[in-house]
């Protein structure tokens, strides 16, 4: 099969690693992507942002603190492809943020690193598929389709 290109967003990878009411869904999710022979790729501040969403769930009695250091190793091995120069990404993370009217532009840059690398993008955020979808945006999946 031929390989293809796949953007996910933190919330994805994180329920992935984490258990979670959601890893279910995200499991299934990135093993059929990993079937499909996806090539993973993420704007840089995924790692950023992992990193926090591991650290809220270790703060909030969610993960242990020996689970949250094991995600983060977990996360290094998802073999994800950060997306160069991010400067270049920026007008069109601005451009996504407008146009799903959202007060911030992190989504945004997910979304413009799928447009420019003509991928797939994948999240565990229903509501930013939700509002894709509304502006007829077909290649943004929500982890939950595959149910």
């Amino acid at each position: 099969m031929k390989n293809f290109s796949v953007v996910v967003d933190s919330s994805l990878a994180v329920f992935t690693v984490v258990d979670s009411e959601l890893s279910q869904l995200a499991t299934r999710a990135w093993n059929h992507l990993l079937t499909s022979s996806a090539e993973f790729y993420a704007p840089g501040l995924w790692v950023y942002e992992t990193t926090s969403v591991i650290r809220k769930l270790n703060s909030f009695g969610k993960i242990t603190e020996s689970e949250a250091e094991k995600a983060l190793i977990i996360l290094d091995q998802l073999s994800i492809q950060f997306i160069s120069d991010e400067i270049q990404l920026r007008k069109s993370a601005l451009k996504w943020a407008i146009r799903l009217r959202q007060k911030s532009a992190y989504d945004g840059f997910y979304l413009a690193g799928a447009e420019q690398l003509g991928a797939e993008f994948w999240t565990a955020d229903h509501s930013l598929f939700n509002n894709a979808r509304q502006l007829g945006v077909g290649w943004v999946h929500w982890m939950g389709e595959l149910a």
